[in-house]
C-alpha cells in the first residue's frame, strides 16, 4: 500500500502543480521540470494525470518557458539528458525543432498540429525560396 500511495503523490502533484501554474500563476516551473523526472523514474508516464498535465504544458509551452525563464532559477534545455525526456528539452519544443517521434502519440498530435504556429511565432528565419515553390525555411539560432 505505501509504494502504491508514493506513486499516487508523485503523479497527482504534478498534475496539481501543472494546473496551479497555469490557472492561478502559482508554482516555481524548475519544479515542475524535476517533479516530470521524478514521474519518468518511478514508471509513471501512463498515467491519466500525467497524461493530462503533460498535454496542459504541451498546449502552453510558450507561456511556460516564459515563465521558467523569469523565475529565480532559470533553465535552459539540458543537452546531456536524451532526447526521449522532452521535458528537459522545452526550448525545441517551442521552436518546433524537436523530433516528433520521440514523443507518446497524444503529445505528438498536439506538437504536430501546433508546430508550424510556434516555427511561425519564432521570429528567427529566413525565408531561402522567396518564389515559394518549396517553402523551405533556414532557423537561425
Amino acid at each position: 500500500m505505501g509504494e502504491f500511495k508514493r506513486k499516487l503523490d508523485t503523479d497527482y502533484i504534478y498534475f496539481a502543480e501543472v494546473e496551479l501554474l497555469f490557472n492561478y500563476g502559482v508554482s516555481y516551473p524548475d519544479l515542475i521540470i524535476k517533479l516530470r523526472e521524478k514521474v519518468h523514474q518511478e514508471g509513471l508516464e501512463d498515467s491519466i494525470y500525467v497524461k493530462k498535465a503533460d498535454a496542459k504544458l504541451f498546449q502552453n509551452v510558450h507561456r511556460f518557458i516564459e515563465l521558467l525563464e523569469s523565475s529565480d532559477e532559470p533553465m535552459e534545455d539540458d543537452d546531456s539528458q536524451p532526447m526521449e525526456k522532452w521535458w528537459w528539452h522545452l526550448h525545441k519544443v517551442a521552436k518546433g525543432k524537436y523530433p516528433s517521434l520521440l514523443l507518446k502519440e497524444h503529445l505528438r498530435y498536439i506538437y504536430r498540429r501546433r508546430r508550424k504556429y510556434w516555427k511561425k511565432r519564432d521570429q528567427n528565419y529566413i525565408k531561402i525560396n522567396p518564389d515559394n515553390s518549396l517553402n523551405s525555411l533556414l532557423w537561425t539560432s
